[in-house]
């Protein structure tokens, strides 16, 4: 025990020193440099944890300043219940799909052919997207109605409802703004080039506080306030990476190239990459559609505040950590260095998952006191701040489970390979909702995280066996 404590603060040590290098780095480096200055892995998952930790407490006013207004009252409910209805449209053709996806394609053309070619890449798959997903996001917004009714909140009353389907349909203007980020941004991240990506990152929740404030100040603005909000968060993140692109030598153009052959292998990565994206959120909405089962209004926005918390290391330990090793895995894997990619995947997987174990112990030890000293206020009494933490708990303990996964899972595209993280998400998904219906008479909403956590372990496993005999095998690009 001793050992592993001493590992722990060894690992801390380091990286504190990491953020105050990377600092001294960027005083050194002339602003103007700045959007195209090339990161390691540690630097950029040091990027990457400052600015999901800006993002995150920006998320954490939000969400106070939320909890304050509405509380868990059904504006809430609609309000959390909308966002899985776009996000499901997004993450089926952009967010970590089509960006990782690119990723290793991209870095493959560039060394086959040329940095223009890879360039010209781009703007083919954001072309082939940009047409799929418009109509898509329509057909969306036109099932909406039926969606919800059936599917995402049965349990919610008529006007609950009403509003859920509205609030969707605004937020589904937000996809063609996600798809556009997520393929420019693969052209920084695939060259380390990580900083304008993860400013945008930072960037989240800015003008979403102040739609927040805005429905205070006039209580007319109602919940409408957070959701415009939203979506000129989304605009001001695409507009962060123009100063980078425009250095990179990209200039947007409409390519229409169906029959392109790297084209087809960013969607032959990209389709099993999104479709497991979408089990997982479909994850989310069946946790909500259970809780809503329950007959009691505040399960949905307990929920909602747990994994609020919970995200937050989830991001910094398992997404920052993946992310930032995906562009060098992926250069491993182009030169069958395997060696090289054990090496750096088995590193990632232990600093990660140890830091994560420390994270779930401090949250559970200090999540009430926490939930008590942001959100515990207005609208949000102790008795919401009991729900949550209940929740939290048990959320918690599968931390470890879902920042190996997030690894994994980055570590798998780099190897051509997303069909097995697709296979593992849904299978997870099925044993999540066996289980959850199997203990919600008995542990109510607290049978929602028990399954989540159970069914992501489940998961975890697989990646990492069907990982292990990945990295056995030089690489066969497609």
């Amino acid at each position: 025990m001793f050992e592993q404590r001493t590992l722990i603060y060894s690992y801390i040590q380091r990286y504190l020193a990491l953020f105050v290098g990377l600092g001294q780095r960027l005083r050194r480096t002339p602003l103007h440099a700045w959007p195209t200055l090339e990161f390691a892995v540690r630097e950029a998952t040091a990027l990457y944890v400052v600015t999901f930790l800006i993002s995150a407490s920006l998320g954490v006013i939000r969400q106070i300043l939320l909890n304050a207004r509405f509380g868990l009252g059904p504006e809430a409910a609609a309000y959390y219940a909308a966002f899985r209805l776009p996000e499901t449209v997004a993450m089926l053709v952009a967010g970590g799909a089509l960006t990782n996806a690119l990723i290793p394609v991209l870095l493959r053309v560039a060394n086959r052919d040329n940095e223009q070619s890879a360039l010209r890449l781009v703007n083919a798959t954001l072309t082939m997207m940009l047409a799929f997903i418009a109509p898509l996001a329509l057909v969306a917004a036109l099932v909406a109605p039926l969606f919800v009714r059936t599917l995402l909140a049965p349990g919610f009353d008529a006007p609950t409802q009403a509003l859920t389907v509205s609030l969707s349909r605004l937020m589904l203007m937000e996809v063609l703004l996600v798809v556009a980020e997520a393929a420019l941004a693969a052209i920084l991240i695939s060259r380390n080039q990580v900083l304008l990506p993860a400013l945008a990152i930072a960037a989240r929740n800015v003008t979403l506080i102040g739609g927040v404030l805005l429905a205070i100040l006039i209580p007319e603005v109602g919940i409408y306030g957070p959701t415009i909000g939203a979506l000129i968060d989304a605009l001001i993140q695409l507009g962060l990476l123009v100063p980078g692109l425009r250095q990179r030598g990209y200039r947007p153009a409409v390519v229409w190239e169906p029959n392109n052959i790297d084209v087809h292998t960013v969607g032959r990565l990209m389709v099993p990459n999104a479709l497991g994206a979408v089990s997982n959120y479909a994850g989310n909405i069946v946790d909500t559609a259970i809780a809503s089962l329950t007959g009691i209004a505040a399960a949905i926005g307990a929920l909602f505040n747990a994994w609020l918390l919970i995200g937050l290391p989830t991001r910094l330990l398992g997404v920052a950590v993946g992310q930032a090793a995906l562009p060098h895995l992926a250069l491993l894997g182009i030169r069958n260095d395997l060696a090289g990619f054990r090496r750096l995947i088995l590193r990632t997987l232990v600093t990660a998952s140890l830091l994560a174990l420390l994270a779930a112990a401090l949250l559970i030890a200090l999540g009430r006191p926490l939930l008590m000293l942001l959100f515990q206020r207005g609208a949000f009494d102790a008795a919401a701040v009991a729900l949550t933490y209940q929740v939290l708990v048990i959320y918690a303990l599968g931390l470890p489970s879902y920042v190996a996964t997030e690894v994994a899972t980055r570590a798998l595209v780099a190897r051509y390979d997303t069909l097995t993280a697709m296979l593992a998400n849904m299978l997870q998904l099925v044993i999540r909702i066996m289980l959850a219906m199997l203990l919600l008479e008995r542990f109510g909403v607290a049978a929602v995280p028990m399954a989540h956590v159970l069914s992501a372990f489940g998961e975890t496993v697989i990646l990492l066996v069907v990982l292990w005999y990945k990295v056995r095998d030089p690489l066969r690009t497609p």
